[in-house]
């Protein structure tokens, strides 16, 4: 059976014009059987538009290389569908036919570069093209396009470990769009750059966005990430817990998020709240004309409160005065005394 055989029997309605991916409760869990099993995404749900730069953030551990992952085809989620803009569920595609879908319609900038270390950057470049059969002549002018834009055309006959790794990271960059893919996943594409090179970069990816209708979604800790993303989704332990909008600031992230109501319907609070409520546990509820209102019922016995030193999820050791783990963000149902 023939690509496109495949790829119609695993198609829907294409998604909204709007919309460059839906991705619908997304789980995966590593371990095998009588193995212990981490859950590394609890039904993450959110869309992508088209010209869309959407930021990822979240502590290590997360979830967040999981999921990019995951949406380019590249792991295979244990529940969950993963529509692109015409409709194709890139979950319910066999392995092979994953790898054709990637090369058409999807770049990924990888954190390491993964470059082919006994070629040259121009044939590093051209190897996507190569791959879906680009003709010779549009190749080569595809390439030089990309280096010149991205300020590496003089290294083109160099291999990877002559050029910089700044310069490296631009390599990878030019290769993934050099089929002019309509989504592209960036695991931390200005971690080896300086500032310039990084403002460069994602004035590129904002240049692209508009011209090509291109989308990106960019899992980074740079700040300079932030200025660029028009949303950033915000992951702990496997769960979108809030939204930022443009100007969010990394080292204050309760003064820009939008809690998120997940698919079971949970809402995690800030850490700032859980402080202010001093490890209250039960809560009355209301609507009221303006939304929703909680209201603390009772306050925690700190005497029969038991002490908790180590993250139930991930082990690692809690400071003091703290409701959730600072390696995997999972939430503690008692505060670290």
């Amino acid at each position: 059976m023939m690509y496109g055989d495949v790829k119609r029997k695993v198609q829907i309605e294409p998604l909204p014009e709007s919309l460059a991916l839906q991705v619908i409760d997304i789980y995966h869990v590593y371990g095998l059987e009588h193995q212990n099993k981490v859950v590394a995404l609890k039904g993450v749900s959110f869309d992508i538009n088209k010209s869309e730069i959407l930021g990822i953030i979240g502590p290590s551990g997360s979830g967040k290389s999981t999921l990019l992952l995951a949406l380019g085809g590249m792991l295979k989620p244990i529940a969950g569908q993963i529509f692109y803009s015409d409709g194709t569920d890139i979950t319910k595609l066999p392995e092979e036919d994953q790898f054709e879908f990637r090369r058409h319609n999807i770049g990924y900038i990888f954190q390491e570069q993964n470059l082919i270390p006994y070629l040259t950057i121009e044939k590093n470049i051209e190897m996507p093209m190569k791959l879906v059969n680009t003709p010779f002549a549009k190749r080569k002018q595809r390439v030089k396009e990309l280096m010149e834009t991205l300020g590496i055309w003089h290294r083109r006959a160099h291999t990877p470990k002559r050029i910089s790794g700044g310069e490296q990271q631009r390599v990878a960059i030019a290769r993934a769009l050099a089929n002019n893919p309509s989504l592209i996943f960036a695991d931390e594409p200005t971690g080896n750059v300086d500032i310039e090179t990084s403002t460069q970069i994602l004035e590129l990816f904002n240049d692209l966005k508009e011209e090509t209708e291109t989308s990106f979604l960019i899992c980074s800790h740079d700040p300079i990430v932030g200025d660029f993303s028009d949303r950033t989704l915000e992951i702990r332990d496997g769960i979108l817990i809030g939204e930022h909008l443009e100007g969010i600031d990394l080292t204050n992230l309760d003064s820009s998020r939008f809690l998120v109501l997940d698919n079971q319907n949970r809402i995690t609070l800030p850490e700032n709240a859980l402080k202010q409520l001093q490890g209250t546990l039960l809560y009355t509820w209301d609507i009221i004309e303006e939304g929703l209102i909680l209201k603390p019922f009772g306050k925690t016995d700190e005497k029969r409160e038991r002490k908790i030193k180590n993250c139930t999820t991930c082990g690692v050791e809690i400071p003091k005065g703290s409701y959730s783990c600072p390696r995997c963000g999972a939430k503690l149902t008692r505060v670290v005394r």
